[in-house]
């Protein structure tokens, strides 16, 4: 059964939605297209819904890419780079230095994946070796439609792109999912080792480059992509107090499940929860407890 589905925004942008075998993971996990000067993906997705994006991009009449951009190597984001590089054998892949290798020889990655995921991650599938001389270090890339931009602050090998109006962010902005307006749902995608500093850093140099849209990894599109990283920037700091005070008065152990309650009743940018379906809820919590856990981590120190 064909899962995927291709959302058209503008006339060069596309959105692919892809379906993992995970419950409550129906409308999170995309991967954009854009056609243009050049054509181009960003991010891939996990390998085992590698067919879902080829079979898309066939639908979409595209044989032919001149980049796989990848915003970070987190398997959600580029566990299937070895089956796309593989279907476009012609195609840089554009990472950031620090990943390279990892995708090269993922066999590390893979188990620190297994060690953080579990089930999740046996569902997602392994990531299959690329050859190194495929890669382009984001650092170096040049290119007369896209832009590079290092944004750390997710992970240490993050980078952002920018192409005519539009930031295509991966997780350097969040993770923002539209539930129902006005109760959209943004919140900060802040996995142990967290730096806050250096996530802010990133923000500030996408506010830099006015970008007029911005795509998220996580999952969609706003208009207004200046109004959205203010509103994210800000929100770092409501979760580094909620999390600080309850820091401040408990023990450290354990204060997931009250930060959780705290932050759905003090950060407005979260109203969306409320609308979420059970199972959205349900994987929602659990990237919770680990964004807190990051923010804990970071406050701790």
């Amino acid at each position: 059964m064909e899962l995927s589905q291709i959302t058209q925004f503008y006339h060069n942008l596309y959105l692919i939605k892809i379906v993992p075998p995970l419950t409550g993971f129906d409308n999170f996990i995309g991967v954009w297209l854009f056609k243009g000067e050049k054509n181009f993906i960003v991010d891939v997705g996990p390998a085992v819904t590698s067919l879902q994006l080829i079979q898309a991009l066939n639908k979409l009449h595209i044989d032919h890419l001149d980049y796989i951009l990848l915003t970070h190597i987190h398997i959600d984001h580029a566990g299937g780079i070895g089956d796309i590089a593989a279907h476009f054998p012609d195609t840089p892949v554009i990472c950031h230095a620090k990943g390279i290798s990892h995708l090269a020889e993922p066999s590390r990655l893979w188990e620190g994946t297994l060690k953080t995921l579990g089930k999740t991650a046996q569902k997602y599938h392994p990531f299959t070796p690329v050859p190194s001389d495929r890669f382009t270090r984001a650092e170096q890339f040049t290119s007369s439609c896209v832009t590079a931009i290092e944004t750390l602050g997710h992970s240490p090998h993050h980078v952002s792109f920018i192409t005519d109006d539009y930031l295509f962010a991966g997780e350097a902005g969040g993770v923002c999912l539209s539930i129902r307006a006005p109760d959209d749902y943004l919140r900060p995608a802040s996995p142990p080792r967290f730096y806050f500093d250096v996530y802010l850093d990133s923000i500030d140099r996408l506010l830099l480059q006015n970008p007029k849209i911005i795509a998220y990894g996580h999952f969609g599109l706003a208009v207004d992509a200046q109004t959205m990283l203010k509103k994210h920037r800000k929100q770092l700091f409501v979760w580094k107090k909620v999390i600080g005070d309850i820091i401040k008065r408990s023990s450290y152990k354990n204060i997931e499940t009250e930060c959780i309650e705290q932050l759905l009743k003090q950060d407005n940018q979260m109203q969306g929860f409320a609308s979420m379906s059970d199972n959205t809820k349900k994987r929602e919590l659990g990237f919770l407890r680990n964004s807190i856990k990051g923010f804990a981590g970071f406050l701790s120190q």
